[in-house]
């Protein structure tokens, strides 16, 4: 065991390296100037070894700025993974939207495309499992008989699906295109999307070049599934098993450059993930800071509680740092 696994914190209390977090001042000041728009974005997978093919939908965020029409202005895109028992349309549909419409307002940060993703195969036909539970059929590895290929689903269906549709940088939809655009795109994710953030720079380092885990450190080995339709709780990871899945990918891509930027809540929200950043900002080759382009991982820490609504609030935070090059 670690020694800074021994050290016990106070409320709000990081272990033993600065952390920065700000408030979105703007979301007090009533309903935005400027408004983007969702679209929604439906397409189909069949990347699950089962021989059904999925039809799925994702949400589609365009900041207030953005002309379908003017092919000379690129816009960088941000994927982002809701917690368990959420689904897509949380975000993009009702009194949410206007959180996002706030961190680009003000012109503090630019404006980018936020699209919002499951992991669930159909989150409103399974709509009593998945708010009572959590456990509605999902490709996270989660449900038993489906594989852990919803990364697959990501890379395969989802960008190239979005990516070519709007103004973004990706031109060629293949895998080396997208390699190619990795600097333009980011994942986040929250709680047990969080957890999937995780996985994603275990699978994809090759195709984003940004993460943002938040509030869900990565669980160990393969997902637990769900016994008897009972959410089976994780169990904390040894050091040596975080670092071989965090590092797989970077040993496999030594030259790719990347940036991790974490965050969580107070004590009780994201402990596992605490432990995890303290873990990986000691080891070589991380550089623990906000600046991009010197260094590579980076964590804040609010005094927020558990729930999926605060993320507009960490985003304010993550996009004074995302595509910053």
């Amino acid at each position: 065991m670690s020694e800074f696994r021994k050290v016990i914190t106070k409320p709000g209390e990081v272990l033993n390296f600065e952390t920065v977090f700000e408030e979105n001042p703007y979301l007090r000041t009533g309903v935005p100037e400027k408004m983007g728009t969702v679209e929604r974005f439906d397409y189909e997978t069949s990347v699950y070894e089962n021989g059904k093919t999925y039809k799925k939908t994702a949400y589609v965020y365009l900041p207030y700025c953005y002309d379908k029409d003017d092919k000379d202005r690129k816009y960088n895109v941000l994927y982002f993974q809701h917690g368990n028992t959420c689904e897509p349309a949380m975000f993009a549909i009702g009194g949410n939207k206007y959180m996002f419409d706030m961190l680009f307002d003000s012109g503090e940060n630019d404006p980018c495309i936020i699209v919002f993703v499951t992991y669930y195969m159909d989150p409103m036909r399974d709509a009593d499992v998945r708010i009572q539970t959590g456990m509605a059929e999902a490709g996270d590895g989660r449900t038993p008989g489906i594989p852990c290929n919803y990364y697959k689903e990501i890379i395969e269906d989802i960008v190239p699906g979005v990516e070519l549709k709007y103004n973004t940088y990706l031109e060629d939809g293949s895998p080396e295109g997208i390699k190619a655009t990795r600097d333009h795109r980011a994942f986040s994710g929250y709680s047990r999307g969080g957890g999937w953030t995780w996985r994603m720079f275990h699978y994809c380092i090759e195709y984003f070049r940004w993460f943002c885990p938040t509030s869900g450190g990565m669980p160990g080995g393969d997902p637990v599934p769900a016994v008897g339709g009972i959410r089976t709780p994780m169990v904390q990871p040894a050091d040596e098993d975080v670092l071989n899945y965090i590092t797989a990918g970077i040993k496999k891509n030594p030259d790719l450059p990347f940036y991790i930027y974490a965050a969580s809540g107070g004590p009780k929200d994201g402990a596992q993930m605490r432990l995890q950043m303290k873990l990986l900002s000691e080891q070589p080759g991380f550089s623990y800071g906000p600046d991009p382009k010197v260094n590579n991982i980076y964590y804040s820490l609010s005094d927020y509680y558990h729930t999926d609504y605060l993320i507009p609030y960490y985003f304010w935070n993550y996009l004074k740092i995302l595509f910053k090059l």
